[in-house]
């Protein structure tokens, strides 16, 4: 499907900052190449839209064309009806007709009603008069019958188009499902880029307000600014594991695999939100429509490798862009803000500098913080577990 190109290329544009060295410029240059990857999605939308609207409009003419096979049915019947009256009208005159034919008292009234002729004319005409209406109303009865049957075949051909007309509706209605849940996805995708561009924004300020140039190594000039972390710590003091890093997929065809992106962890709303370990806050924002929600960025220095942690869905947000946190910082509360349904965090982990905020550049949390399983409780920061498991699509 179209999207799949952008996410192709937004996975090219999100490599890891590690891989080599990322600048001010080039942080500029990829904000660029979201504002096209927005423009080109809402030219997707639209195409979706006028899609939708053009098979809508196909299901309602399909109504129209289907009751004006109906009524041409109806029609027919009705054409058949008469036709069948009119020949047993006709097959009363023709045994009338016959009748005189018929013998009754030992005398033909054929005979008596010739013969009672005043003239040889009259004779002659009584004679064929008799004979030619019996051959045309048997005539009339044939060609009736034929017509009969060219209706019959008639109304037998309209409730084939009938059938077709509604075999064809149904098969319109599946691809109108398919293109509502494509529209779905790609809102769904609109909304993370539309994100992702603003958390850009926002952490290429933070390079700027950090000292870096255009042409600066963020890695470097940034890791000036970033505390030293050893270790990672779970977001909360205590939680239920609701999803881990687990595979999506869309079910309909064409449909693509894709990451739920972090971990989900259900707790009361207000449940204090520790960071994960050492780090600066690069973005924190209220957003309740949509998306995370309230959310924080945070980037760490752990062990000579850049990491960026964000928490979403917040219930509020306790510090500001620029504040150095540790993993006994709070930065924030448990809530149901975003799209979001019921009270939990959503933590997403990526490696580099990153905004952390597209599923495209996240990585499994749980490869580098010990969370129990999927449906389990926990109870502290530190204690170990085993058995956390997540299916991501084979990637």
């Amino acid at each position: 499907m179209k999207f799949k190109k952008i996410f192709v290329f937004l996975i090219a544009l999100l490599i890891p900052i590690s891989a080599s060295a990322k600048t001010l410029g080039d942080l500029k240059a990829e904000y660029d190449a979201l504002e096209q990857a927005y423009i080109e999605k809402e030219n997707e939308i639209k195409e979706n839209e006028n899609e939708q609207n053009n098979t809508n409009a196909r299901i309602d003419e399909i109504y129209g064309e289907i009751a004006a096979a109906e009524e041409e049915i109806k029609e027919l019947n009705d054409k058949i009806a008469e036709l069948n009256k009119k020949i047993d009208e006709k097959n009363k005159q023709i045994k009338a007709v016959i009748k005189y034919y018929q013998v009754s008292n030992g005398e033909s009234e054929l005979l008596e009603y010739l013969f009672s002729a005043k003239s040889i004319t009259d004779f002659i005409y009584r004679a064929t008069v008799t004979e030619q209406l019996s051959r045309y109303n048997s005539n009339l009865i044939t060609e009736m019958h034929e017509l009969i049957l060219e209706s019959k075949k008639a109304i037998a051909s309209l409730h084939e188009k009938e059938d077709n007309l509604k075999k064809l509706q149904e098969e319109l209605r599946a691809k109108l499902s398919v293109l509502q849940l494509e529209a779905e996805s790609l809102s769904e995708e609109e909304d993370s880029i539309i994100k992702d561009i603003e958390a850009s924004k926002a952490i290429i300020q933070f390079y700027i307000d950090s000292g870096c140039d255009e042409s600066d190594d963020i890695s470097v000039c940034a890791n000036e600014q970033l505390p030293v972390g050893t270790r990672f710590w779970r977001p909360l003091e205590s939680g239920y594991m609701t999803s881990t890093w687990y595979s999506d997929w869309w079910d309909y065809p064409g449909g693509s695999c894709r990451s739920h992106a972090g971990v989900d962890i259900g707790a009361p709303t207000g449940t204090p939100i520790y960071s994960i370990s050492d780090g600066k806050v690069v973005f924190a924002e209220y957003g309740y429509n949509g998306g995370y929600g309230n959310k924080i960025v945070v980037q760490h220095y752990i062990n000579g490798q850049n990491y960026t942690s964000l928490y979403g869905h917040l219930s509020s947000i306790n510090v500001n862009v620029g504040d150095i946190v540790t993993k006994d910082s709070v930065i924030g509360f448990v809530g149901n803000t975003g799209n979001s349904y019921g009270s939990h965090l959503h933590l997403n982990l990526c490696i580099g500098l990153t905004s952390c905020v597209s599923r495209w550049e996240t990585t499994d949390p749980g490869a580098y913080i010990n969370f129990p399983p999927n449906n389990t409780y926990y109870y502290d920061r530190t204690s170990y577990y085993s058995g956390y498991y997540s299916n991501p699509c084979g990637w």
